[in-house]
């Protein structure tokens, strides 16, 4: 028996399972929400676009996850270049990322409160210099989603980075460029696809998180997770139809980033 075929084999279980318990019900719950809308009935489209706070949640969602996102690449790409010259540091620097990749939610939320909040550690320190942080607002947000999107980022780049040919700095040393020339000229280039992936997937992981923008703000943080959440439950009354489109809406959104992030590695590996 061929290996893949036995890997499918081995899969069908859980392949089943996943159909059963996610993709069916999904499937059957937007697809009636579709046919109301394409059919002219009332629908939650109606709701969606007639309000400008569901609006504002998606935009939301995508600037914090794509700001986020993008300051965790580049911090995160500088420590893997960090740890790939310094080789003796990477199991602490893993097991560091390892951990501040896993410490979201309530944690995080309960430690920026202590440092950053009202009474925190830290606010009077930033008072006396004329600076403030609202971790309510969107720049408190931003900070927290940064928190466990960086710690992911470098995880995560720190086998491209190693795979490298250290010899290619070197070669291009003796010919006499500069290291910062070799990363602008060579280095990123080759590892430009790997940050499009990277970047795909942290996007989906801050645009799917709710326990820390929940934790801290509670429904108050006007995100597309908190605001399927509290459509499900009702803070006064619920609205399931408004939340399964939420929810699609955010599905199409994650497809695509992903599956384009996906193909625009597979392309940009092709043409190096």
């Amino acid at each position: 028996m061929q290996p893949s075929r036995r890997a499918w084999l081995l899969a069908t279980p859980l392949l089943v399972l996943v159909a059963l318990t996610v993709l069916m019900p999904f499937i059957w719950r937007n697809g009636g929400l579709l046919w109301q809308c394409a059919s002219g009935q009332d629908c939650a489209a109606q709701d969606l676009f007639s309000d400008s706070y569901y609006l504002l949640a998606m935009w939301n969602t995508v600037w914090l996850s794509a700001a986020s996102s993008l300051l965790a690449l580049g911090v995160g790409l500088g420590a893997a270049i960090a740890v790939a010259q310094r080789p003796q540091t990477e199991g602490l620097v893993s097991l560091l990322a390892g951990l501040g990749a896993n410490f979201s939610g309530v944690p995080l939320a309960v430690a920026l409160t202590l440092l950053l909040g009202a009474q925190g550690l830290l606010t009077a320190g930033l008072a006396t210099m004329g600076l403030s942080l609202n971790l309510n607002q969107s720049a408190g947000l931003l900070l927290a989603y940064v928190c466990f999107q960086l710690p992911l980022a470098t995880l995560l780049l720190l086998a491209p980075v190693r795979l490298l040919d250290g010899g290619l700095l070197d070669a291009a040393a003796t010919l006499g460029a500069t290291p910062a020339l070799f990363w602008r000229r060579v280095g990123l280039p080759m590892l430009l696809p790997s940050l499009v992936e990277v970047g795909s997937l942290l996007f989906a992981n801050a645009a799917a998180a709710y326990a820390t923008p929940f934790a801290l703000s509670g429904t108050a943080a006007n995100v597309l997770a908190v605001r399927i959440a509290s459509l499900v439950s009702g803070d006064i009354f619920s609205q399931p139809e408004l939340s399964a489109l939420l929810a699609l809406l955010m599905f199409v959104m994650l497809v695509l980033v992903i599956g384009g992030g996906r193909m625009l590695a597979a392309r940009l590996r092709l043409a190096l």
